[in-house]
């Protein structure tokens, strides 16, 4: 697919703004003395991942 020098700039600039987005939310998770969100480090495999999510559902959920 070909993109005008226009369309691109455009979908950088809502890529930056999503990005910049998501890194306030996370920082106002990271401010609040107990969040209910926790950081999950997702650069192992997805078994990794899932291993480590599920453990902490369980941790905290009392399954």
């Amino acid at each position: 697919m070909i993109f005008t020098s226009s369309q691109a700039k455009c979908g950088r600039a809502l890529f930056i703004s999503l990005v910049l987005f998501l890194n306030r939310v996370e920082e106002s998770y990271r401010r609040m003395v107990n969040p209910a969100c926790q950081v999950v480090d997702a650069s192992p495999s997805k078994e990794e991942v899932l291993q480590t999510v599920l453990q902490l559902i369980k941790k905290h959920c009392a399954l």
